[in-house]
């Protein structure tokens, strides 16, 4: 038996059961899909040498006797029985990356008064994870030269960074970077568009 990606396969997002349903007069292998964190569902294939079965719904499963038989049609696993298949490797998973969006007045590294009340949950969420990978990625809008939007970003990254280090964030667990006006949020007209100038944490 063989599964097989289509155009994207999310990381973790088929569980693979064998050998535990022999007992229940089941197949013995089950796959199931699973949704990406973003919500994503990608589309798997589970091969065998008698025939396959293409997975493209979330929660969906198919079983498998063994090589010589041919996949079961896709079937819809309650939450109940997922749990009792794969619920310990479901609970092994990471935590899902929690990701804030901190935007700044204009040409400068003043966050605006919604903002600099989000950090404090910032800080909590990386407390609660004990985190020591944290990204902190800094953006500006395409008014200007390019030159200056970068280093601005690069300026608005810093100052967010030094934020989280006074609160007691260890400097090593940051990781840094920024991107001038590249990869803006929200592709506009304005040249000053305010979604832009930003800085973007996530916390793993």
């Amino acid at each position: 038996m063989s599964a097989a990606r289509g155009k994207r396969l999310p990381l973790l997002a088929v569980l693979v059961l064998a050998g535990l349903l022999i007992a229940c007069g089941k197949p013995r292998n089950v796959v199931q899909l699973l949704a990406d964190p973003d919500g994503h569902v990608g589309v798997v294939r589970v091969h065998t040498a008698m025939g396959e079965a293409e997975l493209h719904q979330a929660g969906c499963a198919v079983r498998v006797a063994d090589a010589n038989s041919a996949p079961t049609a896709p079937e819809d696993l309650t939450e109940a029985e997922s749990d009792a298949l794969f619920g310990m490797a479901k609970r092994a998973l990471p935590a899902r990356p929690v990701k804030f969006m901190l935007y700044f007045e204009n040409e400068g590294t003043r966050l605006t008064p919604e903002s600099l009340a989000l950090l404090p949950k910032v800080l909590e969420t990386a407390r609660e994870r004990a985190s020591k990978d944290i990204s902190v990625v800094g953006h500006a809008s395409r008014q200007g030269d390019e030159g200056l939007n970068i280093a601005l970003s690069r300026r608005r990254a810093e100052y967010v960074a030094v934020q989280l280090e006074k609160a007691g964030i260890d400097r090593a667990d940051l990781d840094i970077t920024s991107h001038g006006s590249a990869n803006p949020l929200v592709v506009s007209r304005r040249m000053n568009e305010p979604k832009n100038r930003r800085v973007e944490i996530t916390v793993r």
